[in-house]
């Protein structure tokens, strides 16, 4: 075992990691998949996907000297950095963890802190969703999974509700490390189909293949716009993000029942798989509050969480939870957003909806 292995091992395991592997860095093997599934306009307004395809086909385009790829997964059920105020609403489970973008990057740094001590003439750049790379392909090429039919990458283990962050860096892999290189797990998707029927927008036209115009985190996290009305009623009462194609995965249900083992663990079951009771009082509050603040408070009430990424759009997202949940006492909540420049034809959707149900009050 080289000295960088044993030092990778000793910060995995301190770290926390479920997994960390080093490995090549060159042209990924999937970047074809990539093009064409952004050929195909597939992408939707996420246009930033495809504005830095050179630096994804080439990641030595930000450094010519990179020479490896260190990548890492972190499981985030059960969550391990919750929301100091969780949220009663439906979000998606990630969500439900602080934003992982910095303390998971805080962990990155631990490794590059580490490295540069022993390697002080090489660089070394983090990455955590937020950088011109394709990062579920890294931990594809060293075994970290398989690419699921949700389009999610899937360990027989770990399932697939993990972040994946990357260190690129100078530092060459030691010939012993590339004899030893895991190779890309088949896929054990097999003939089930569970996570594409399931979907109520059916975002997943193929196997593989999301359309994200289609898809419920799309709607409520990327998205600028307001979704068509035919896909409204379809979103439910997602309010940020949504887990449906992962909850119904078997490779998903396993590490469920595994965890469930424990009371604690049963507990967060239960509230992944949205199984416990609203508050209704609780959740008419949370989004009166979300109606009647403005995007500043907004902004500080979410900054620290993945909800911020959405901004004013919270509002959106809260129209129509409230309209297909039959909210009625909201009314006057929502009364207020018909002169909204952004939201006024949603409120008068969300209205309409609410004139079907009598107010039980």
């Amino acid at each position: 075992m080289t000295e960088l292995t044993q030092t990778l091992l000793k910060l995995k395991d301190q770290l926390g990691f479920n997994q960390l592997q080093i490995g090549p860095l060159g042209t990924p093997i999937t970047i074809s998949f990539y093009e064409k599934w952004i050929g195909e306009n597939l992408h939707a307004g996420m246009g930033y996907l495809k504005d830095h395809m050179a630096t994804k086909k080439d990641p030595r385009t930000l450094n010519q000297n990179l020479n490896s790829v260190i990548t890492v997964t972190q499981s985030y059920f059960p969550t391990k950095h919750p929301l100091e105020n969780p949220v009663p609403a439906r979000i998606a489970t990630y969500a439900q963890n602080n934003d992982y973008h910095f303390w998971l990057k805080e962990k990155l740094n631990v490794i590059i802190d580490e490295l540069k001590i022993q390697y002080p003439d090489h660089e070394f750049m983090a990455f955590v969703d937020s950088g011109p790379i394709l990062e579920r392909n890294w931990a594809y090429e060293n075994g970290m999974g398989w690419f699921g039919k949700n389009t999610c990458l899937i360990h027989p283990q770990f399932g697939s509700l993990f972040f994946i962050a990357e260190i690129l860096t100078t530092l060459p892999i030691p010939p012993e490390e590339l004899s030893t290189k895991l190779e890309p797990l088949p896929d054990f998707c097999g003939k089930c189909r569970k996570c594409i029927d399931i979907c109520p927008t059916n975002a997943l036209i193929e196997p593989h293949v999301m359309k994200a115009e289609l898809c419920i985190s799309y709607l409520t996290i990327e998205s600028k716009t307001n979704p068509p009305i035919a896909l409204r009623e379809k979103m439910g009462d997602w309010f940020f993000g949504c887990d449906l194609c992962q909850t119904t995965c078997p490779w998903n249900e396993k590490v469920f029942r595994k965890l469930a083992i424990t009371e604690s663990a049963a507990t967060s079951t239960a509230k992944l798989l949205n199984l416990n009771d609203k508050n209704d009082m609780e959740l008419t509050e949370f989004f009166r509050n979300i109606l009647t603040s403005s995007n500043k408070q907004l902004a500080k009430q979410f900054f620290g969480t993945p909800l911020f990424r959405a901004g004013g759009n919270l509002k959106r997202n809260a129209l129509i939870v409230i309209a297909n949940k039959r909210m009625v006492s909201l009314k006057p909540q929502v009364k207020n957003y018909l002169d909204h420049p952004k939201f006024s034809e949603l409120a008068e959707w969300c209205l309409a909806q609410l004139d079907q149900t009598k107010d039980p009050s």
